[in-house]
């Protein structure tokens, strides 16, 4: 897949232009490449386009803070045709056009200064998309998490104690937390040990899960609803500390269990639902087989909701998950293993 990216960044007298053009590069998409090639690397703030010129060729453009450089008029800049309606929606909102409601705080400007404010501190971008924003400091992260869907993630990750919270503003949704060492799935044992002890401490704590402001997705299930991570693989374990509890809910603990498995070689399925099993206190084999459609019918689900909340021209970037989830699930109702790919 190729992926062409351009900037969009105000300047004085207009925007930021190299040669008449867009500022951009080729076949990289790393926001920070596109920034590398802006005059004073200015803080990212959001994907204005997304446009599939083929299934294998993809053009963005980014949105970027103003810099206090001269600027080219716009109608002096050369964009790419696919790349023009948002160009001209970015000049809009320059001129005073209304923000989509829906859009992320951390794509506004001036919402940096104020992470910054809060944390009393220096913070470098490190992730930012429509979920969330992931920014950090030494060892201290800062994160924002999409409102009102995440809200319940400050407070269900104080709960929990690791990571430690060291300071959280749960109607912001914004979190300073201690840095974490490990590597994404680096012990997929230790992984699934780790939620096993989340689960079997939560069972008795359902009440207090929802007061936090879980989700509350309970249905019919061989095993007793629990606290729940919602999006567990092995991206979100650090060696055996789990990340990232915006998904956190009420309900099976086999969704979490399947949805790890997907992502590891068919081959350790059996032995990592043993150490599940083992962890639990409870024999879960024919369990997990048994619920494995049902877990990935729930992923669908929280797609769903993710993206009905999310602004129109951010709905590209989960764009055919339902679908593949849901895909998947039938592969299991008939009989086959489900596909992994993205």
């Amino acid at each position: 897949m190729r992926i062409d990216q351009y900037a969009f960044v105000p300047a004085r007298g207009g925007v930021v232009a190299a040669g008449g053009e867009l500022p951009h590069v080729a076949d990289d998409w790393e926001v920070f490449a596109l920034r590398d090639v802006v005059p004073g690397r200015p803080r990212y703030l959001r994907v204005a386009a997304h446009v599939a010129l083929s299934p294998e060729h993809v053009v963005r453009l980014r949105v970027f803070e103003p810099v206090d450089e001269p600027g080219t008029a716009p109608e002096r800049v050369r964009v790419p045709e696919a790349l023009r309606p948002a160009f001209d929606r970015c000049l809009a909102e320059l001129a005073g056009a209304p923000v989509p409601p829906r859009r992320s705080p951390w794509a506004r400007r001036g919402w940096h200064e104020e992470a910054e404010a809060w944390a009393g501190m220096p913070l470098e971008q490190v992730r930012s998309w429509p979920l969330a924003a992931t920014l950090r400091s030494g060892d201290v992260w800062f994160k924002a998490t999409m409102l009102p869907l995440f809200r319940h993630e400050p407070a269900v990750t104080e709960a929990l104690g690791v990571p430690r919270v060291l300071r959280a503003d749960h109607e912001r949704g914004w979190l300073l937390l201690e840095h974490v060492d490990g590597e994404p799935g680096a012990d997929h044992h230790a992984a699934l040990r780790a939620i096993a002890a989340v689960h079997r401490a939560w069972t008795e704590r359902v009440d207090e899960a929802l007061a936090l402001g879980a989700w509350d997705r309970r249905a019919p299930s061989p095993l007793e609803p629990t606290l729940v991570h919602g999006d567990f693989h092995p991206w979100n374990v650090l060696d055996s500390t789990i990340i990232d509890w915006s998904d956190a809910a009420v309900a099976s603990p086999l969704h979490d269990v399947n949805h790890y498995l997907l992502n590891v070689e068919d081959e350790l399925r059996a032995p990592l639902i043993e150490t599940y099993s083992h962890a639990l206190g409870h024999d879960v084999r024919g369990a997990a087989d048994a619920y494995e459609a049902e877990a990935y019918e729930y992923v669908a689900e929280s797609y769903a909701r993710i993206t009905r909340a999310l602004a129109e021209d951010d709905r590209w970037w989960f764009a055919g998950e339902e679908s593949k989830w849901l895909s998947r699930a039938a592969d299991v109702r008939a009989g086959r293993r489900p596909s992994r790919g993205s």
